[in-house]
């Protein structure tokens, strides 16, 4: 069967032979899923004998809204908030014929470069990953719309955005969305911070200048394995401009967290020099003087001004292989 690419990257917005009405509606582990099994996932069978998983179902399928079922998987189930690395194969659930994979060999985006999702997000899959386990998987039946866009259609596929999409996704890895270490007290002339349930900062600032010097403020402090200049790291951040109180940066704003490389050639260094040393699972408060910023005016964002201080918020959630 030939696989004509639709790509899916735009939504960033177990044993063999599993069969999606295997397991139960409801909870699961005392976890409650935020989309629940229906009719049309129970007619989806998923064989994962293979390197990738493969759905059958009778056509054409139908989907009464956005229905999931997870199947499978061991360890923490994915909580809101938390990031799930997933790898996915979608469906017509017209024909039955495949749209998009990552999986190598396939259309789609590398296997080596997950779909990376936080569970609670706007986008149906977001919601679907609640409650996944590393090593299993998830069905969703979702609409072409919901999924691609509201435009998406292809002639040579005869695919509408009305039509049912069966996806697979394939669970790599489940880690936390927010700092989960233990609470330390503030710091004379640092902010306050306060944390919304998923774990995103609110920040008070004292209302007096900014310390002079680098200023490294430990808000949570983790347990994992300590931080080293070079490793890859899995991040939640806030970068606001001290003078003004104003964010000019921020992944909870852009969805989910990010990867970066710990190192002066990637960062600036106050920032660097704020990760380095800190276990996994902590969050800093970092005060930075423009010398250990975006001291360069070539590279400072427009949003900086000469001289003006900046305040990350950095939530230290794993340490990543590069080649996950």
């Amino acid at each position: 069967m030939r696989t004509r690419p639709l790509s899916i990257a735009a939504l960033l917005v177990a044993a063999a032979g599993l069969t999606a009405c295997q397991a139960p509606a409801g909870g699961l582990d005392g976890c409650e899923p935020l989309l629940q099994p229906g009719a049309a996932t129970g007619e989806v069978s998923v064989d994962t004998s293979g390197d990738a998983p493969e759905a059958s179902f009778q056509v054409p399928l139908v989907t009464d809204g956005n229905q999931a079922q997870v199947l499978g998987g061991e360890g923490e189930r994915a909580a809101d908030g938390d990031t799930v690395d997933t790898n996915y194969v979608v469906y017509s659930g017209k024909t039955g014929e495949l749209i998009s994979t990552s999986y190598a060999g396939g259309s789609g985006a590398a296997a080596a470069n997950p779909l990376r999702l936080s569970v609670g997000g706007d986008s149906v899959l977001a919601q679907a990953v609640a409650c996944a386990a590393p090593g299993g998987h998830v069905v969703l039946t979702t609409t072409i719309a919901e999924l691609f866009g509201p435009g998406a259609a292809s002639e040579s596929m005869d695919i509408t955005p009305a039509d049912t999409a069966v996806v697979v996704l394939g669970v790599s890895d489940v880690r936390p969305g927010r700092a989960e270490g233990n609470p330390r007290p503030g710091q004379q002339g640092m902010p306050a911070i306060a944390l919304a349930p998923n774990g995103q900062p609110g920040v008070t600032f004292p209302g007096s200048p900014p310390p002079a010097e680098l200023t490294v403020m430990q808000s949570i402090e983790g347990t994992g394995p300590e931080v080293a200049e070079g490793d890859t790291v899995l991040l939640h951040y806030t970068g606001i401009i001290w003078e003004t109180e104003e964010v000019f940066d921020s992944s909870w704003e852009k969805g989910s967290p990010t990867e970066m490389t710990i190192s002066d050639a990637n960062l600036i260094p106050g920032f660097v020099d704020a990760v380095v040393g800190q276990p996994v699972g902590s969050q800093v408060v970092v005060s930075i003087p423009q010398e250990l910023g975006y001291d360069d005016p070539a590279t400072r964002p427009a949003s900086i001004g000469e001289g003006e201080h900046l305040l990350f918020v950095i939530d230290i959630l794993d340490r990543v292989d590069p080649a996950e």
